[in-house]
């Protein structure tokens, strides 16, 4: 299943992000995939070339993920987040369902914390 993703480009229901260093653009993503038709986030991969990065400290990272999203997102959010290693690197794959909401960033209220997904963007 991680080689099919890997295989595709950035899509609709596909996100690629090298680190975790961009939370906020994470959270932007996660709710625009559940405001949308759902999606996958790899984190580990870079977006532009696929190149395998991985990331260090990975449950440690999951944790952190899954925190700000519990903390930022309204209402309640729970993505299923898994590590997998590949090529003896390790990548979190979050996979966001398609959810009746609106979901929105809490910080930035529900008129202007609503994201949709459209084609990569």
């Amino acid at each position: 299943m991680l080689e099919e993703y890997l295989s595709r480009s950035e899509g609709k229901t596909l996100e690629f992000k090298e680190n975790t260093r961009g939370l906020q653009a994470i959270v932007k993503t996660v709710v625009a995939f559940a405001n949308s038709s759902g999606g996958t986030i790899i984190i580990g991969v870079k977006d532009r070339t696929k190149d395998i990065v991985g990331i260090t400290n990975a449950l440690e990272e999951e944790e952190k993920l899954a925190n700000v999203i519990s903390d930022s997102i309204f209402p309640l959010l729970i993505p299923y987040i898994e590590i997998h290693s590949f090529r003896n690197k390790e990548l979190l794959v979050l996979n966001i369902p398609h959810v009746a909401g609106p979901y929105y960033i809490k910080s930035e209220g529900p008129e202007k914390g609503v994201y949709v997904r459209f084609g990569s963007t």
